[in-house]
């Protein structure tokens, strides 16, 4: 039996909620019987007493409390209720409070705890009302201003909580937030701090951080909102260019002619850049006190990279104009910064500060990836044209060094910017699902052989330079030193890895072998391969659903399974046209041969049904002409004519044929009698004229027979029609009629000739 409303209020008094389990009380209170059964009185108690709990000075009380709250407003005989605005002013109020926190740089775990769970109630309060007319005329808007501003205090502590409650709130209450406009930026910038703790932040909150700040730059303007949209972008984009130019003084980009063109073509600079209105503040460098400081110039790149794509993701009330061409410029520039083309410059001669340059250069590529990588994503249709460009940008961006006088990728380089790399090859994947076949190979031959370097497992890598400095070592000393020389380092150290390489070997992590699966099932399907490169990839595809077949054959549907049986069914249908490629259908088979559709599809293939033609069936025109032939004769016996069955009304259509057909025939004798007539006059006009005298005494009498021969039918024909109607005026049914019309009379012989 379930208990009543009535039985758990006395476990909401704030000295007796410790006695009892919350999830017990939660559990109760989310059953609809218990309140939907439950007197007025009782409910609005139980709001009472919440509201109670929720002005607490113990925050273990208020975090209960707002607990109690979110499951007690999805019962809309609660919400409706007077009491809902008091619950809402009593969570701002603990809002506005902070929790009464002694140290905004410390807080306290359970401090912030609460205010989360607050921030989390109020939102789903809010929710709850929006929608419904009269709650959003009388609680909600009214204490919109006070919920905005209670949210805002608190957004630097909690803005993974607050941010989407005030996102929604930006968009659906714009005319009520706008007071709040600057407060709300100003909040968001300290988050940021200059970009300094961007990199503190994981990437969901630096996602809402970023369209919260766009959002909030255009959205709260009274009119002109897009052009106010494009003029913030060309802000960010500026300043992106200006951060970018700050490279030319640690490479030779003067050097490179696309780099120059790409650069011309962004929006100019102002002449006095010092007066420019920056988002963020300027930036101090010097790599003579710090190399490490050129960091902050790939840094501050990627916050203006992720806050010119936050504009572009966010949803607009009105229409806006978005700059493709500038944002497919400014990826390009960033993506094809590389520093084994554009060298670092000769006068920085520290070795150190030229790594650090280098990763730094490396690290703002990967930004230029990302946003060709997310324009691809919305707007595929546009960069459609640009695909071979891309590819080729994409393609260049691969490590390579110089081996005899011949370019290779280099794979030490590969393997530390594994990171790199495997992003470039997620891109260039989606650049070539656009395309429905892509034959020119030269553009993706380092991608190519890139993705092969990074499935395979990784041998530990060894200096040189230690391991002669050992030997060299071993060597100086004295032989009676030698020996514990080598058992105490250098034999110790390195008897493992000649003996057992096998257990240093690692192999390539999860995130990479999904890239490199995609990227292989996209040259599979998309591209044209070499025999050898197709054997590699196919060895590749098999030897890793070998590793994995347990999961196959669990039959396990998730992303990794799903990837390696499409692998093997694009192997099958996908199999290449060089003549030496090696049939991998019968290892397929008894890999995925029981589960797989595709392969059951191509070892027996499936073909339609043929027709069947039913006799006894007839179609709705069918049955509606029967009909109407029923009732034509109904009337005709009703009218005393007589019936002619559709038997004879075939007969006739035939007899009519019949004769046509010897029309037919009389016509073409009659003109070869004419061309043979014609002839003979030429040849001997005396037998054309005998000739002529016959055929018309033969047609003559021809036509007399056939005068004759219709006369006589007419007359047969007149005698069976009244002996018909003898009998249908004597009662006869239509069966009876038939057979005496074709078993009573005989027609007699008739001689023509006699006549």
């Amino acid at each position: 039996m379930i208990p009543d409303l009535q039985c758990i209020l006395p476990y909401l008094e704030e000295e007796s909620l410790a006695a009892v389990s919350l999830t017990l009380i939660l559990q109760l209170l989310a059953n609809p019987s218990i309140i939907n059964g439950a007197s007025q009185v009782d409910q609005q108690t139980l709001l009472v007493r919440i509201n109670s709990l929720l002005k607490s000075n113990h925050s273990i009380t208020r975090w209960k409390a707002t607990k109690l709250l979110t499951v007690s407003v999805t019962h809309p005989v609660l919400l409706l209720s007077s009491h809902t605005a008091n619950a809402i002013t009593g969570l701002v109020k603990i809002l506005e409070s902070k929790c009464f926190l002694q140290s905004y740089e410390n807080p306290t775990t359970r401090e912030l705890i609460t205010l989360k769970s607050t921030a989390e109630c109020l939102g789903f309060v809010l929710d709850q009302i929006r929608g419904k007319p009269t709650l959003t005329r009388e609680v909600l808007t009214p204490k919109l201003p006070n919920v905005i501003a209670s949210l805002i205090e608190v957004n630097t502590l909690i803005p993974d909580v607050t941010l989407p409650v005030l996102s929604k709130l930006l968009m659906l209450n714009t005319t009520t937030f706008r007071p709040f406009g600057t407060k709300f930026e100003n909040s968001l910038r300290s988050i940021l701090n200059d970009g300094e703790n961007y990199t503190k932040l994981n990437d969901e909150l630096k996602s809402m951080v970023m369209k919260s700040l766009a959002l909030v730059s255009f959205i709260l303007a009274r009119e002109k909102q897009g052009e106010l949209w494009r003029e913030n972008v060309n802000m960010v984009i500026l300043e992106l260019k200006s951060v970018i130019s700050i490279y030319e003084a640690f490479l030779d980009l003067s050097a490179d002619s696309d780099y120059n063109v790409r650069y011309q073509n962004l929006p100019k600079l102002p002449e006095n850049c010092a007066s420019m209105k920056l988002l963020f503040g300027t930036l101090s460098i010097d790599i003579n006190e710090s190399p490490v400081e050129i960091f902050k110039v790939s840094q501050r790149i990627s916050v203006l990279v992720d806050l010119l794509l936050a504009y572009i993701e966010i949803s607009t009330v009105n229409a806006v104009s978005i700059p493709l061409g500038h944002y497919v410029t400014v990826g390009e520039i960033l993506a094809s910064l590389n520093t084994s083309y554009t060298h670092v410059k000769k006068d920085i001669r520290d070795e150190p500060t030229r790594k650090m340059i280098e990763q730094s250069v490396n690290n703002s590529k990967l930004e230029g990836i990302k946003i060709l990588g997310s324009l691809v994503r919305r707007f595929p249709g546009d960069l459609y044209p640009r695909v071979y460009k891309i590819l080729a940008l994409l393609d260049a961006s691969i490590p390579v060094q110089t081996k005899n006088g011949k370019i290779h990728v280099d794979n030490e380089s590969v393997y530390e910017n594994e990171f790199l790399v495997t992003r470039t090859l997620e891109v260039a994947g989606k650049y070539l699902n656009l395309t429905e076949r892509f034959n020119d190979m030269s553009v993706l031959g380092r991608l190519v052989e890139s993705s092969l370097i990074l499935k395979e497992p990784r041998e530990p890598v060894f200096s040189i330079e230690n391991k002669t400095q050992d030997t060299a070592d071993v060597i100086s000393k004295p032989s009676g030193h030698r020996k514990k020389q080598n058992k105490s380092k250098s034999v110790v150290s390195l008897s493992d890895i000649l003996s057992h390489k096998q257990y240093f070997i690692s192999p390539p992590c999860q995130e990479t072998l999904q890239v490199v699966r995609s990227f292989f099932n996209t040259l599979i399907t998309k591209c044209e391969l070499s025999p050898g490169k197709l054997s590699s990839i196919i060895r590749f595809v098999i030897l890793d659903a070998v590793s994995n077949m347990e999961l196959i054959k669990e039959g396990k549907v998730d992303a990794e399974n799903q990837q390696i049986v499409e692998l093997l069914e694009n192997v099958l249908l996908f199999p290449g046209k060089s003549n030496t490629s090696v049939s991998v259908i019968p290892i397929i088979s008894g890999l995925i041969g029981n589960n797989s559709k595709i392969y059951s599809l191509l070892v027996n293939p499936r073909f339609p049904l043929l027709p069947r033609k039913h006799d006894d069936f007839n179609t709705p025109d069918e049955l509606e002409e029967i009909e109407l032939e029923e009732e034509m004769e109904t009337q005709e016996l009703a009218s005393g004519d007589m019936i002619i069955p559709k038997e004879k009304r075939s007969l006739e259509d035939v007899e009519a044929l019949e004769k046509a057909n010897k029309r037919q025939q009389v016509s073409d004798i009659s003109e070869k009698v004419t061309s043979d007539y014609n002839s003979l006059v030429s040849k001997n006009p005396e037998a054309a004229v005998k000739a002529l005298k016959q055929m018309e005494a033969e047609a003559k009498e021809q036509q007399e027979n056939e005068s004759l021969s219709e006369k006589v039918v007419g007359q047969v024909e007149g005698i069976v029609s009244d002996g018909n109607s003898d009998e249908i005026s004597n009662g006869h049914d239509d069966a009876d009629d038939d057979e005496d019309m074709g078993s009573d009379f005989e027609i007699p012989e008739i001689n023509v000739e006699d006549d």
